[in-house]
Order: structure tokens, then C-alpha cells, then sequence
């Protein structure tokens, strides 16, 4: 480190390394000050797309009660306008109820898929569609589809003894009773029976199924 022995020289040495680096100071300021006022964009547009998502999806509720199914297209607007937000899944989840009530399945499945497909991992919404879709998937007969639908994407483990009982159920179904048990055991493993008396009845059934085959 260069040392001054007076406050002279200390004064010209800042004034060269100003005239060498001076330049780029300003820029760095300039950039600097940019990113803060971009971000503070960013955040102030974020916030005011979300308010207005919001308040137009109040809006959208009160067509949805008014029209039922009739609303349909209203809503799959909605959602194509606001893609990837948990309000345009909110709609989804929406829609497929009502094209269920209307026995338009395939429009549902989809519905569900559009969710399952484009919600992270961590989102609460997510074991919702993949459940529902399962289920519905059921009602089809559809056993190898929910199957699928349920080993398809790891949901957390709170929803394990939820999803290995509707396994069982679908074994069951199948008449595939040995995985049938295993999955009813491995839902009682995880807490199924909590709230869930049912869960002991499916498996204790298990015995008078097998002993009818």
C-alpha cells in the first residue's frame, strides 16, 4: 500500500484514481440504482396483477353461482389468462367439479392434468387435483390410469395413508387382493385409521373376498 506524507499528495492521488476509475463508478451507481428501481417495479406489477386476478376471480364466483356449467367458458378464459397462478387452478379445480356434475369427464380429466402439470411440487393444490383425478379415473374404471395418476407424482407424506387406501381400493377392484392388503397396511401404517374406521372394515373384508375366490 503506496503511503502519503501530506494531504496534498493524499488530495492528487484522489483525483487520479477518480480521473482512471471515475467512470466506472457512475456506471456501477447508475446500474446499481436501475436493478433496485426494476425490482421495485417488478414487485409493485406482481402486486397489482395478483390484486387484480384477484378481484376478478371474485367476480368470476358470482357467475359460477348464477350459471353453473353455463359458465364454462368464462372460466376457461379465466384460467388462460392467468396461467400458472393458484388462481387460474382455483378455476380449474372449479370447472372439472362442474363438468363432473355434468358427466363431461374428459373435459375434467383435463382440467385436473392442467393442474397436476403445472403446479410446483410444494403446492397445496396439488394432492387436491391428483386425488380427484385418481378418483375420478375410478368411477371410469379406469384402474390402470389412476394407478398411474397416483405413483405419477410424489405428494407429501401427509396424504400417504390417503393415497395408498385408494390403491387398496383399486386392487380391490381388480381383484387383486394381495397388493390390495398391502396397501390397506400401509395406510393403516401411516395413520390411516385416525378418523378413519372404515379403513379397518376394507381390510378386515379382504378374508371373506379371498374366501369367496
Amino acid at each position: 500500500m503506496e503511503m502519503y506524507d501530506t494531504e496534498e499528495q493524499q488530495v492528487e492521488a484522489i483525483k487520479r484514481w477518480w480521473q482512471e476509475n471515475g467512470n466506472f463508478v457512475i456506471v456501477g451507481i447508475a446500474v446499481g440504482l436501475a436493478v433496485v428501481l426494476g425490482w421495485r417495479l417488478y414487485q409493485d406489477n406482481e402486486l397489482s396483477n395478483k390484486e387484480a386476478a384477484s378481484s376478478s376471480y371474485q367476480a368470476l364466483q358470482t357467475s359460477i353461482d348464477a350459471k353453473g356449467y353455463g359458465a364454462a367458458a368464462e372460466l376457461q378464459a379465466y384460467i388462460d389468462s392467468n396461467k400458472g397462478s393458484n388462481y387460474s387452478f382455483m378455476a380449474a379445480l372449479q370447472l372439472a367439479k362442474l363438468a363432473v356434475d355434468g358427466d363431461k369427464f374428459a373435459e375434467a380429466e383435463a382440467q385436473l392434468s392442467y393442474v397436476i402439470s403445472a403446479a410446483a411440487a410444494n403446492n397445496p393444490l396439488l394432492p387436491v387435483a391428483v386425488l380427484r383425478l385418481a378418483r375420478l379415473q375410478v368411477t371410469q374404471a379406469k384402474y390402470d390410469e389412476a394407478l398411474a395418476t397416483l405413483t405419477a407424482t410424489t405428494l407429501d407424506v401427509a396424504f400417504t395413508a390417503t393415497v395408498e387406501e385408494l390403491k387398496g381400493d383399486i386392487y380391490v377392484a381388480q381383484n387383486v387382493t394381495e397388493k390390495a392388503r398391502i396397501a390397506y397396511q400401509a395406510a393403516i401404517d401411516n395413520g390411516g385409521l385416525e378418523n378413519n374406521a372404515v379403513l379397518q372394515t376394507k381390510i378386515n373384508q379382504l378374508s371373506v373376498i379371498e374366501a369367496a375366490q
